[in-house]
């Protein structure tokens, strides 16, 4: 006992002594190590001693306490904890109180040997069955041990885990079953929750199966439940006829029939990508094109069709494959990262990193006699090209969001592109010749229909469309009043459809975007800088009144909120915002599907029927 309390006396001392070391400057903090990809890093430092060596302690980047750390002794459930607890972590309050209670609930104590015990049986699990180490911090992993314990407790002797163990066959079928019955309750609330919207959204998509080549087409559904938005996949189906626009129709309307969706009674509004065979079943429909993709083609072209930025990206290319060949990552103070030449932002990503790194690369490529390599990239270059084309970045990241409204932003966000080309006296040869490409490309590549100046108009922030005309404002009002005709909010009107203009198209320009972090919030006001109090007294009066109220909109407010609280006031002009604002305006969310795909159709699950890989789909997704 003495000896316990001794050395915990010694380790709090050499603490203090740490930490006095590091307010003289003796030590120093230093960055987590490149591997380290736990949550809790990001609240904590290494810290070097006076010979830059790692010592096997850590600091907190909060409060700047002391925790031992050394990776292959010590485990990291305390400084875990401390991360989601310290000054305003995670569950602050939360937390502690958790740790009162367990500390006398005496029940709930789990002695250090059990967890050492179940840590040894997840290593080997990983070891044996070449699992992924981050396989047991998925949802489902937890579940699996959950019942595990329960099973255990309910039972007074010991069982062989080989006796309740299922042959592979069997959860195959009973994932397949399981799914099915998900999908029965799921067409019951869909009925359900469909019956209270006018309005709601499809997003659609083709992928591909590497290994096979084999197609398969992914289905989402948008909705607003109670001023929340909904998505939920579908199906997801392989595709065994040509894609051609005739079959690639069929397929979506027999997906959506079969959970009792009819796409001739319910008024649906798709969004996918520029696919032709897309464009084609859906030629008649509301059909919106993903901005993100529209986005990506503006930007990827832009920069193919200058030989400068060619040569830019080229050379560039070559330094990270040097570098990543040569094992050269782990002299720099962050990695290198390689392009996709399919995406245009991570070749942002990769200009980008070689810009921040840059001293410390000449430094190391100075030392190998390779400075040949750097030779040609010119970095004040690589600065300007990432100053203009992160604006892009910021813009398509915000709005290939899924779980919070975007279609509202995207009139604002092309109008900011736009601005951020304006060419400049200052502006170097290459700069104003990629500016212009982007210019063209984006009245050719992003296409704004009605939907998206109405979604613009149900924003508070943006409802008086200010950047536009008189005569144009008063257009989209027409679109609001007919679009809630279409839709059964107001009066009937069977020669009313809602209409797209695809030529729509805008041509004011501005001043060049920043490298800061941009909010949304901060593009619908600049959409907005010059507003106007015109009126219009042919317009439906609860168009009129929304459009003269002097609104009460929090910066950052959640917008499908801010028109739940206001349904009283505007009833029927809610029942549009809330399901159109539901609809997001990419496709993302049916790709974000095909990456979980490839991790389930990796080289060694190439035998999954298309059943079963719709079912495991299905059921990640319906949680």
């Amino acid at each position: 006992m003495n000896n316990i309390k001794k050395c915990k006396e010694d380790i709090k001392k050499c603490k203090e002594d740490i930490k006095t070391k590091l307010d003289k400057g003796i030590f120093k903090t230093y960055a987590k190590p490149n591997t380290a990809t736990a949550t809790w890093w990001k609240n904590f430092l290494r810290i070097q001693d006076d010979k830059e060596n790692i010592i096997p302690y850590v600091q907190c980047v909060k409060c700047f306490s002391i925790f031992a750390y050394d990776s292959t002794k010590t485990g990291s459930s305390t400084h875990k904890a401390h991360a989601e607890t310290c000054l305003g972590g995670i569950n602050c309050s939360v937390g502690k109180s958790k740790d009162i209670v367990s500390m006398l609930n005496k029940e709930n104590f789990i002695p250090t040997s059990s967890k050492r015990l179940f840590t040894e049986a997840c290593a080997t699990f990983c070891s044996y069955d070449l699992r992924p180490f981050e396989i047991i911090n998925g949802s489902g992993f937890e579940v699996l041990c959950q019942s595990l314990l329960d099973i255990a407790y309910n039972n007074s002797c010991r069982i062989k885990a080989s006796d309740i163990i299922p042959d592979p066959t069997t959860i195959s079928r009973r994932v397949r079953s399981l799914a099915e019955e998900r999908r029965v309750e799921l067409i019951e609330s869909l009925l359900s929750d469909l019956k209270m919207v006018k309005l709601f959204g499809i997003t659609t998509d083709f992928w591909k199966n590497k290994f096979s080549s084999d197609s398969y087409l992914t289905i989402t559904i948008h909705y607003n439940k109670d001023g929340n938005m909904m998505n939920l996949v579908l199906k997801t189906v392989l595709v065994s006829e040509s894609k051609t626009g005739e079959n690639t129709k069929k397929m979506i309307w027999n997906i959506l029939k079969s959970f009792g969706i009819d796409p001739d009674v319910f008024q649906i509004v798709y969004v996918t990508d520029n696919g032709s065979n897309l464009i084609s079943a859906l030629g008649e429909e509301a059909h919106l094109r993903c901005i993100c993709h529209c986005i990506n083609l503006v930007v990827k072209q832009s920069l193919d069709e200058c030989s400068t930025m060619n040569v830019l990206i080229s050379v560039c290319r070559d330094l990270v494959t040097h570098f990543k060949r040569c094992e050269l990552q782990q002299k720099l103070s962050s990695t290198l990262k390689q392009d996709i030449c399919t995406r245009w932002n991570s070749t942002y990503d990769t200009l980008w990193s070689i810009w921040l790194n840059f001293d410390d690369i000449e430094q190391v490529l100075d030392n190998r006699n390779e400075s040949t390599y750097l030779g040609k990239i010119n970095r004040l270059m690589v600065k300007d090209v990432t100053d203009l084309l992160a604006i892009f970045k910021i813009g398509s990241e915000k709005l290939s969001a899924d779980d919070v409204p975007t279609l509202h932003s995207v009139l604002p966000w092309f109008y900011k592109f736009k601005k951020s080309c304006e060419s400049r006296d200052t502006d170097p040869l290459y700069i104003r010749e990629l500016k212009q490409k982007i210019l063209d490309k984006l009245d050719d590549k992003i296409w704004l229909t009605d939907i998206h100046y109405i979604a613009t108009f149900l924003h508070p922030e943006t409802k008086s469309l200010s950047t536009l005309s008189q005569k144009e404002r008063n257009a989209v009002v027409q679109s609001v009043k007919k679009m809630m005709k279409t839709i059964g909010i107001v009066e009937e009107s069977p020669d009313l459809t809602i209409t797209i203009d695809n030529d729509r198209r805008k041509n004011k320009r501005n001043k060049r975007a920043k490298r800061d972090d941009i909010s949304v919030d901060d593009i619908l006001k600049e959409f907005v800088a010059n507003d106007t109090d015109d009126d219009d007294d042919e317009v439906y009066d609860e168009v009129l009144e929304y459009m003269k109220m002097k609104v009460n909109y929090q910066t950052g407010e959640n917008i499908l909120l801010w028109w739940t609280k206001h349904t009283s006031i505007f009833p029927q002009l809610s029942r549009l915002a809330l399901p159109l604002l539901s609809i997001p305006a990419s496709s993302t969310t049916s790709e974000r599907v095909f990456s979980e795909t490839g991790r389930i159709l990796e080289a060694r699950r190439q035998q999954l029927t298309p059943d079963s890989l719709d079912s495991l789909v299905f059921l990640r997704n319906f949680r």
